[in-house]
């Protein structure tokens, strides 16, 4: 069995301390969503997901072109299967110049990203 959490979410350095009680309140809330879909039911077979929260995708413009990443409005991601490890960045810059909902336009994007890779897998979709 596996330490810690198969979903983590981190931000960039760039982000304040401060938000580090809303990271652990998304990172349980996607945890959650994942347990009560049964992603976990496999012990040989859980997906991992690490997510990290940027301003822009613009600050990594060359790591995501240069690999096999998936760039969507928002979000980009890279899935490994022989791992099972996905690795994400969300890119807030549009939700805050929004300014309204964004933690649930962030709990959107982590879903989506869970749910391409999940689908791949036959996992129910999360909510």
């Amino acid at each position: 069995m596996q330490q810690g959490f198969p979903i983590t979410i981190t931000a960039d350095d760039r982000f304040s301390s401060s938000l580090k009680p809303l990271l652990a309140k998304l990172e349980m809330w996607i945890n959650f969503q994942a347990l009560k879909a049964d992603w976990y039911g496999k012990e040989d077979h859980v997906l991992t997901f690490d997510f990290t929260l940027l301003r822009t995708l613009d600050e990594k413009a060359e790591q995501l072109s240069s690999e096999n990443w998936i760039v969507e409005p928002g979000y980009a991601y890279h899935y490994e299967n022989c791992r099972l490890m996905t690795i994400a960045f969300i890119a807030v810059d549009d939700l805050v110049e929004r300014g309204t909902g964004i933690e649930q336009e962030i709990k959107s994007r982590l879903v989506a990203v869970a749910n391409a890779v999940g689908l791949q897998h036959g996992f129910i979709k999360l909510s």
